[in-house]
């Protein structure tokens, strides 16, 4: 079996309530070749103190694979975050990205991973989720007319645990990762933003769907976009919406 190699991305802003569930998930994970990248973005709470902390009995570790934190002294959001991380990623790396409030379900997910990344035309997966509270499960949802048409006039489904392989993402274009209003890099809805080019071009043949739940997402935080942002996020839907679907590739290279 090939033993792929996983970067877990982790941009978290004033996360210190859920900060121990969030990185012991991914730290914690029964896998031996994978790397964590988190970033404290300029938080005003406890986060980046408590972030050190539990960073410092695992750096004794190595079999355990790269683990760094970084500490941004200017808040600027998730995607330009998780740009810098995966451009910092070891090539050949498969994504994983892991919101700062939310954490992973248990610590075989990289394992399930694995496993479906064992087909090398699988470039990009969105999964199933649990929420915190209630405990409603989302999975993904694909009509038959899904990949017949626009995506992006599609119902959204493209959801957490969202993977994809390093290189997938380094096609998309740094013009559509810019936000029109201001000219800089999107502060919300980073999801949509590199999930609607990076499922296009792989098409129904390299995606995959997962729908095994391995996420449990936060409904609790009051900060989170769709509830402190709700209007931005809306406006950057609908420009998302609005561009021109990427191409079908064939290969990665």
């Amino acid at each position: 079996m090939i033993n792929n190699h996983f970067t877990i991305v982790i941009p978290a802003y004033n996360c210190q309530e859920w900060i121990e569930k969030n990185l012991k998930s991914a730290l914690s994970q029964e896998y031996d070749n994978f790397d964590v990248m988190y970033v404290n973005d300029a938080s005003t709470d406890q986060t980046g103190k408590m972030a050190d902390n539990l960073f410092e009995d695992w750096f004794a570790k190595p079999e355990r694979g790269i683990l760094s934190i970084v500490h941004n002294t200017e808040n600027v959001r998730a995607l330009e975050n998780l740009i810098s991380c995966i451009s910092a990623a070891q090539r050949g790396s498969i994504i994983v990205a892991l919101d700062g409030d939310d954490w992973l379900i248990n610590k075989n997910v990289l394992n399930k991973l694995n496993e479906v990344y064992q087909n090398p035309n699988v470039w990009i997966t969105a999964g199933s989720y649990i929420e915190n509270v209630g405990g409603r499960v989302v999975r993904p949802e694909m009509p038959e007319n899904f990949w017949n048409n626009n995506i992006r006039h599609q119902h959204w489904t493209l959801s957490h645990l969202r993977t994809f392989r390093k290189e997938l993402f380094e096609k998309i274009e740094m013009e559509d990762m810019i936000d029109r209003k201001d000219g800089e890099i999107y502060k919300f809805t980073w999801d949509r933003v590199i999930m609607y080019p990076m499922v296009e071009m792989a098409g129904q043949k390299h995606f995959r769907d997962i729908q095994d739940i391995m996420y449990v997402y936060n409904r609790t935080n009051p900060i989170a976009v769709d509830k402190a942002h709700r209007e931005d996020q809306l406006r950057i839907e609908i420009e998302l919406k609005q561009k021109t679907p990427y191409t079908r590739l064939e290969s990665l290279i």
